[in-house]
C-alpha cells in the first residue's frame, strides 16, 4: 500500500514538522473526517513513505504559492494545475483530490513559497536529482499556458538557488525556448550545443539518464504518483540522445 493509500485508509503512523507538515496535517484532518470508517488503518509509515508524502505535499504546496504569487489565484491557473495533474502526472482521482486539498491549504497559509522550498531542501539536500525533478515540474506548470510569467520565474529561480541547482535550472529552462530546429532543441535538452564533440555530449547524456531514471529518483524519495512525469522526462532525454548522436555521426 502506498503512502497515500495509508493516509486515505487512516494509517497516520508518522510525523512531519515545519510548514509542509502543517499543510499535510490540516489535509489529513479533513481526510480523517471524510474517511469511510470501514476502511481500517493503513499501518505505520516507513522512512521512504514519509519522504514520499513530504515530496508530494511539498510539490503541491509550492504550486499553491506559485499560483498566488501575483496576489490572486485565477480560475485559469487552477484549471492549468488540474490539467497538469491529469495529463502530465496522470494522477488517480483520489490523488488529484488530495493534491487539490494540499494546493488550496498551502496557498491560503501564512507560510511563504520560500518556507516550503527551504524545508524541502532540508529533507532532500543530498538528493540532487530529486531537487532537480522539482524544478523541472515547476517549470512544466509555469509554461503550461504557453509563457512563464515574471513572478513565476522569480520564485522558481529562488527555489533553484535554495536547492543549489542553478545550472540545472538554466538547462531545463532552455527546453521551453523554442529552438529553430528539433536537433537544436535536443542539444539543449542534453545541456549541449552544436560543435560539441561526441564524447562530451555522450558523457552529459549518460549523466542525465542516470540522474533522471525513474527508479533512481523514486528510490530517493520521489512520490510514486509522479512516476509518469519522471518516465516522460527520461524518454525525452533518450530521444534527444538518439537525435544528437545521428547528427554528430552524419558530420563525422
Amino acid at each position: 500500500m502506498s503512502w497515500l493509500g495509508k493516509i486515505l485508509g487512516g494509517g497516520l503512523g508518522f510525523f512531519i514538522g515545519g510548514p509542509i507538515g502543517a499543510v499535510l496535517g490540516a489535509v489529513i484532518g479533513h481526510q480523517a473526517l471524510d474517511a469511510d470508517s470501514g476502511q481500517g488503518g493503513g499501518g505505520f509509515f516507513s522512512r521512504l513513505e514519509t519522504k514520499q508524502s513530504l515530496y508530494f505535499t511539498g510539490v503541491f504546496s509550492m504550486l499553491g504559492k506559485l499560483a498566488k504569487a501575483d496576489g490572486v489565484v485565477s480560475q485559469h491557473e487552477i484549471d492549468m494545475v488540474e490539467r497538469v495533474m491529469r495529463d502530465n502526472l496522470r494522477l488517480t482521482p483520489d490523488a488529484r483530490r488530495f493534491a487539490i486539498q494540499v494546493f488550496n491549504t498551502a496557498k491560503n497559509s501564512s507560510d511563504s513559497f520560500e518556507d516550503y522550498a527551504r524545508q524541502f531542501h532540508q529533507e532532500f539536500r543530498f538528493q540532487r536529482e530529486v531537487l532537480t525533478s522539482i524544478i523541472d515540474l515547476l517549470l512544466v506548470v509555469a509554461h503550461a499556458d504557453g509563457a512563464m510569467h515574471p513572478t513565476e520565474e522569480r520564485l522558481i529561480r529562488q527555489a533553484a538557488g535554495i536547492f543549489g541547482v542553478e545550472r540545472e535550472y538554466e538547462q531545463l529552462q532552455q527546453r521551453f525556448g523554442g529552438s529553430a530546429s528539433e536537433v537544436d532543441h535536443c542539444y539543449e535538452i542534453l545541456g549541449s550545443k552544436r560543435g560539441d564533440d561526441l564524447a562530451s555530449v555522450k558523457r552529459r547524456y549518460r549523466k542525465l539518464a542516470m540522474e533522471h531514471h525513474p527508479d533512481r529518483i523514486q528510490s530517493k524519495g520521489m512520490a510514486p504518483e509522479f512516476a509518469a512525469h519522471a518516465e516522460e522526462r527520461f524518454k525525452e532525454i533518450q530521444h534527444a540522445w538518439d537525435v544528437v548522436e545521428k547528427d554528430l555521426q552524419s558530420r563525422a
